[in-house]
Parts: structure tokens; sequence; C-alpha cells
């Protein structure tokens, strides 16, 4: 896929074509809107990283005022007849374009965010006169601004200087940010009026003729002055970023052989991994990237076991920045398990730039009665620290970075995870148990000895172990075996794992029955589905693609019967699981099906928005991400053994051939599933 088109208007798809036309570049996100949308249609220019609380409402990434307001009199899309409409997304040079043709005159625009400079937002307006006709618009800063936890600007201020204004927002929690919106009108118009962000325009227009408006956006994250501005040239800028761009797609294309559906679908998921991703930031990537303020703008487990990966095999460079991100939180994750009585880090489930749990303690509400109801993902989605240590591991495994690993505070982050789970553990009959927890599947909570988490944590602190011997000594860690060999794993029972103490008792039913039950659509499934054995979504065999070293396909092949007919996929994080898990036992059309659903979910505009009654739209990276995962390690076999990659192919009979590139400690690889590995 180089285009993704849609022609026409429909009211009903603005917010899904919202998310599905993001353009970005990892620090700034803006939403697919057109330019007459105001924030009932949820316009965003979202700062990653950027955060604030309004009183006691929940903290949220911070939406800024949008720079490309234009409103031509008589001509908005939402309110005036039109002939023809479309908008579409240049996936290869991540460039957003609309037209639109009325009776007298075309609209056409066009922008993108600019990967050097980092923080400069450009767009480019064109007016195509078909008959002679006086035409007045208005262009400019829109401040009235999209939140959903807001207002998140306690003073809102415009400085005009010519055709330049400069916005500067100090939020509830008195940090500053600044927007200078440079605007180029075009030299046959005039601007007759002027207001609160907003110019307003007339052009004695004549047919045949162009009219062009320009605007360069310039954002950044504390008042100074603006010195060393770029030249503001449309054509130089968008060069530079399609370079940048073209570089990236190098590196990071997967091509399909046989199947242009699956090709335009990882193209575009490959897409939104390519604008999320920014070697001069270390924010890390939120749930729902920069499409807007969704689960609070935090970072999830969703960083580190779905998107590190690509970033490590591609841009190991993007991913040693995600990972500086936890580093730079480690005094969050001290002070958390310090707050809730434990030792060690116990990293946040919602984090945002300071590691501070930004999860509370009423994450859902009733959609009937829109009372808040309690959870407890705060509390005891304890696996979050393993999955956290997990990424690292992986990436000093992947790389072969130690210089990393030693010279920064990662051995104590390290250190710390294995002794939050030492003080968190129980000890029952000489085995350490986890008790009262939440595993990857949200709908059974303050469960015991989930066994995702149980092994897991086995596992990084064997892990851990071998790093801390081959850093510091083998005495001082000894204790890391007795606890890591003596934390309690069930045995399974005809190769089936049981996803938690329990589980096995619960009631059979059905994701129908449990659909068929729910009072209102918007409903969270966990208030039925917790006393059933259906699940949200892939948690054992999560388990097994992390750790598939460890199990034979034998086991793969029961807990995936098992598990694979009582999962809702309620997360976007569940189907690239099944389908690499799929791939590795001969399930190849469910693997194809599960990764076609990983890599198209937001290619359409049914989405699920709502959990209870909260707002959870927005894009979905780590689905994106899966996507990949399931091509490269599911349908390729990618695994690495005595320090080379080497593949076992599996490919579905809907696919001819897979081909990618990876860097594997320094070197870098050409990936074909049906010629081999060779060294590029």
């Amino acid at each position: 896929m180089k285009i993704l088109k849609k022609e026409g208007f429909n009211r009903d798809n603005i917010v899904s074509y919202g998310n599905m036309f993001l353009i970005g570049n990892g620090h700034l996100g803006y939403r697919g809107t057109l330019e007459e949308y105001k924030k009932e249609q949820m316009v965003g220019l979202n700062v990653a990283g950027f955060y604030d609380r309004y009183e006691d409402k929940w903290r949220e990434s911070v939406n800024i005022p949008n720079p490309f307001y234009v409103e031509i009199n008589n001509h908005n899309i939402l309110k005036n007849k039109y002939i023809s409409h479309y908008q579409k997304l240049d996936i290869s040079n991540a460039l957003f374009h609309r037209r639109t043709e009325y009776d007298d005159l075309v609209i056409e625009s066009s922008r993108f965010v600019c990967f050097e400079p980092n923080n400069h937002i450009v767009f480019r307006y064109k007016i195509y006169l078909k008959k002679d006709k006086m035409i007045s618009l208005k262009i400019g800063t829109d401040t009235d601004i999209y939140e959903i936890n807001g207002p998140h600007f306690r003073s809102k201020n415009i400085d005009r200087v010519d055709n330049c204004l400069i916005f500067t927002g100090l939020t509830n929690e008195k940090k500053i940010i600044v927007e200078k919106n440079n605007y180029k009108f075009d030299r046959k118009s005039h601007v007759s009026n002027y207001k609160n962000g907003i110019f307003n325009i007339k052009i004695d227009g004549k047919n045949g003729q162009i009219y062009v408006f320009k605007c360069f956006s310039k954002i950044i994250e504390k008042s100074e002055d603006f010195i060393n501005d770029v030249k503001y040239n449309y054509n130089a800028l968008l060069n530079t970023h399609k370079k940048i761009m073209s570089d990236k797609w190098s590196m990071a294309k997967v091509t399909i052989e046989g199947n242009k559906k699956a090709q335009d679908a990882i193209d575009y998921s490959i897409y939104h991994l390519l604008i999320l991703g920014n070697e001069k930031y270390s924010h890390s990537i939120p749930a729902r990237g920069v499409s807007g303020q969704t689960y609070k703008g935090a970072i999830f487990w969703d960083t580190e076991i779905f998107m590190l990966p690509f970033y490590t095999l591609t841009f190991p460079n993007i991913a040693k920045k995600l990972i500086e991100y936890r580093l730079n939180t480690y005094n969050g994750a001290v002070a958390k398990a310090k707050d809730v009585g434990y030792g060690g880090a116990f990293y946040a489930w919602e984090s945002q730039d300071d590691g501070i749990e930004a999860c509370s303690k009423y994450n859902v509400t009733d959609p009937i009665t829109n009372e808040p109801i309690r959870t407890y993902f705060d509390e005891r989605q304890i696996h979050i620290s393993a999955d956290i240590a997990y990424g690292m591991l992986q990436y000093i495994d992947v790389t072969n970075d130690y210089s990393f690993l030693t010279s920064t505070n990662m051995l104590n982050v390290l250190e710390d995870i294995v002794e939050f789970y030492r003080s968190y553990s129980t000890i029952i009959e000489g085995k350490y148990h986890f008790l009262k927890v939440i595993g990857p599947d949200e709908y059974h909570d303050l469960i015991d000895d989930n066994a995702y988490t149980n092994i897991m944590v086995k596992y990084v602190t064997l892990k851990v172990y071998e790093i801390m011997k081959m850093t510091k000594g083998h005495y001082e860690y000894a204790d890391y075996i007795n606890f890591a060999n003596n934390i309690y794993i069930k045995d399974p029972v005809d190769n089936v794992i049981e996803q938690f103490d329990g589980y096995n008792k619960l009631e059979d039913s059905s994701v129908e029955k449990i659909k068929s039950q729910l009072r209102h659509p918007n409903e969270y499934y966990g208030f039925i589905a917790r006393n059933t054995k259906i699940i949200k979504q892939a948690d054992v065999i999560t388990l097994l693609v992390l750790l598939q070293n460890m199990f034979d396909k034998d086991v793969m092949k029961a807990n995936f019967d098992y598990y694979y007919k009582n999962t809702e996929h309620g997360s976007s994080l569940s189907s690239s699981m099944y389908s690499i898990i799929a791939s590795k036992i001969g399930y190849d059309d469910i693997a194809y099906d599960m990764f076609y659903k990983s890599a198209s979910i937001d290619l359409g505009v049914n989405q699920k928005m709502y959990a209870g009654g909260i707002y959870i739209g927005g894009t979905h990276p780590a689905s994106n991400a899966g996507a990949y995962l399931s091509l490269v390690f599911g349908m390729c076999g990618l695994t690495f053994k005595d320090g080379k990659p080497t593949i076992d192919p599996h490919l579905p009979k809907h696919i001819d051939n897979i081909i990618f590139k990876i860097i594997y400690r320094g070197k870098k690889y050409l990936i074909d599933a049906r010629k081999g590995i060779s060294k590029i």
C-alpha cells in the first residue's frame, strides 16, 4: 500500500478517519481531520510525553491549539453540498492529502509532521477557482481544544507579529508550551480582519486562478526565544521529510509476495510504527501512539512486549530510547513499590513522564448508571515489571550492547525488579506464590498464581542472575537461584498450562453467550466473564510466544486448542500472539486470519471505542507491531542461535514468500523465507 484513499464524506466516520489518517513523528501527532473541523470532530495536535491534570480528573497527554484551521464561507463539508471529496494518506512519505470539489471551487490541502526538524508540522492549502467570485475565508489558530479531561491550559495567550501567531499556554501543572505558527498568505489575498488567532481573508477571485496558503508550525515545551528557526521553504522541508521516510522504509519494509491484501495491511501497520519511533526523545510510545489522549497518553507493557522487538531489529537507536524511558522512570517504580508496601521497583501499569502510577482505582464505569467501578489494574498487574525486564534483556541479547547495560542504571533496575517480586511473594509450604494478581487476561482479577506471571518472574530472575554473575560476581546473587527455582509453577495436565489457580474449575461458556448477556453494547465484558473460562486476550499463549524455546510443539498445540475457543480477543494485543503459535503448530489458516486481524485493526470504521463508559478509541500501534511479529517470528520462524539468525518458515497458502531486513548484533541481514538468510 502506497496510498490509503477514502472517497466521499460520511459524518459517522469522522472519528475513525481521524485515527486512520494520522500523521506524526513520535513526538507530535496530528489527527486525520479536515481543516474546517472543530473540537467536536476531535481535531487533535497531540504532544507525546507532555502531561497535565485538571482538578481531580485523570492526568493525560495534552492536545494543543490547531494551527491549521481553515474555513471558506459556504464551503464547509459538514454543512454544504459538495460534488466530490476524498482524503488520502501517502504512507510512503507520511503525507496527508485532502481534495473537495464544489460547484464553484476546489480545495486541496496537504500536511506532514517533520522528522527533521522534529518539532515542526507543515501545511499547505490550495483553492482552485472555477468561476469569478469574491472569496471570504478564515485561517488561523483554533485555541478551542478537544480534551477528554481538560481544560489543561489555565492560561492561553496569542501574540501576533505580522502574519505570525505565537501561542503560549500555561498548564495546570505550571508547565509552558509555545506554538509559533508562521502563516504565508497568497499575495493576491489580503487580511480584512484579525481576532483571537483567526485571520479573515478576502480574495477577489478569478476563474482559473490558484490561491495558496501555508503554515509552518513550531512547538517547544518551554518558554524561550525562537532562535535558529528553520528557513520556511515548503518544498525543501518536504524533500528532507521524504528522504528520511525513504530511509526508514528501506530498513523496515516487509515484502509479502502473492497477496496484495496482506501487503497493504502490513505496509499500513509498519507506517504507524515508523511515525512513532524517534531517536531524539525518550518519552516512549503510548498505547494509542500519538492519536490522542486515550488511556491518558500512558505507556503500558505493550511497548516492551510488542513494539520494542520491531525497533530492536530495525532501528536499535530508537529501541534504546524506549529503554531509556524506563531507566529514567525508575524512581517512580521504586516509589510505587513503597506506596503499596513492597520493596524494589514496581513499574506503573499506566506510566507517564515521571513513572508515577497514572492508573486510577476506578478505571471503568457502568455504561448504564455511569457509576465508577473499582478495578485493580493499578496494584495487581504485577507482571509489568517482568515485562520491562524481559524487554531490556532481549534488547541486550539482540544488540550485544553491553556498554549500555553497564554505563546506565540498568543493573540497579533489574536488581530491584527481582527484589520487588521477592517482597511481593508469599511463601506457602516452601514455595513462592504470587497472590491476588491480574495476568494479561484482565477479565479475571485478584487471582492466584497466574502462570504467565509466575513463569516470567522465574525466567527474568534467572536471566538477571546470569547478568549479575557476569558483571558483579557470583556469590552476592546466589539466592536468586533459590528464589527462582522455588517459585510455584503448577504442572500441566495433558500439556495444558492452567492460566491461574482455579481457572479449570470455572464455568464453561462461550464468547457468544457472554455477548448475549451484556446489558449495554459498551459494557465491560469482565463484569460478566470473570466467573467463566472466557478470557479477554492471549495469556498463556503470550507466555508460549515470549519463552517459546522452553516449550515444545505438543505443549503449544494443547494450549492453543484449549484457550483459543475461550478467547474473546477484547484486546488488540491478542490476535498476533495466537497467530505466532498457530504458525508453529501448523494452523496456517488461523495464523493468517489472526495476522490480518492484527494488521488491519485501524483500517476499518467499527473499532471498539468504549470500555464501560470510558472512551478508548485511537490507533493501535502494539497491534501493528504484533502483525510484524506474526510474520517475522511466526510465519518465518525467526530465532537466534549461536550468535546468528535462523529461520523455520511456515508460510500459509495465502502467501508465496516473505522478505525483510534485520539488524542483529551490529550486522544487517536480508531474510528471504524461500531463499534463506544473507548478510547485506
